[in-house]
């Protein structure tokens, strides 16, 4: 079900996935896009004080008393995320790495390969994987990265592995998919389900 009113069209939720459009600009300047340094991004963005508040009110209307919360972070707001998040009442139960098997190199230094998402609980009311996948995922997603954002189709997997009976919302989501509900402002051009 896409959800075009957070505040109206929302249930409950034991999981929420989300992917906070964290402010950023384009990267440094490469031979092949010379003009492409510091320019906005193609989706738009939220200051972080904006970005804190959505989650607080979200999660403070719209979750069960039991649910887990799935954030994707960038390297640059891993410790902001985790401090609000914190501030928020919840606890972090693992940083799930997604190799990208590429990736940009600002300033020509290192490769940026890799996004955390991030597994927040609140103590005493974290959903528990089903026993028969209790240990089966690790810590590290490898699946090439696509197009900018697009985030890899082996975490809605596992989610859905490990969460088959629980309420799933997608916050900030660009496609729908069987079985979630989805939040963002790019969904209605969105062109189908199942295309992540």
């Amino acid at each position: 079900m896409v959800i075009q009113d957070i505040s109206r069209g929302a249930g409950k939720y034991a999981i929420v996935y989300t992917d906070p459009p964290w402010e950023q600009a384009k990267g440094g300047k490469k031979a092949v896009r010379p003009n492409s340094s510091g320019k906005p991004l193609d989706y738009h963005t939220m200051p972080l004080a904006d970005i804190e508040e959505f989650h607080e009110r979200f999660l403070q209307e719209h979750t069960e008393e039991k649910h887990n919360v799935f954030m994707w972070c960038i390297d640059k707001y891993l410790p902001a995320a985790e401090a609000f998040m914190a501030r928020l009442g919840y606890k972090l139960h693992a940083r799930i790495i997604w190799d990208k098997l590429n990736g940009p190199a600002p300033a020509f230094t290192v490769r940026f390969q890799t996004e955390y998402l991030l597994w927040f609980y609140k103590p005493g009311k974290i959903v528990m994987p089903r026993k028969e996948r209790r240990g089966k995922y690790s810590t590290i997603i490898r699946e090439g990265s696509t197009i900018h954002s697009k985030k890899p189709r082996a975490a809605y997997e596992m989610l859905e592995d490990m969460f088959p009976d629980a309420s799933k919302i997608e916050l900030f989501a660009r496609n729908t998919r069987d079985g979630w509900d989805g939040f963002g402002d790019e969904l209605e051009v969105s062109n189908g389900t199942n295309t992540r």
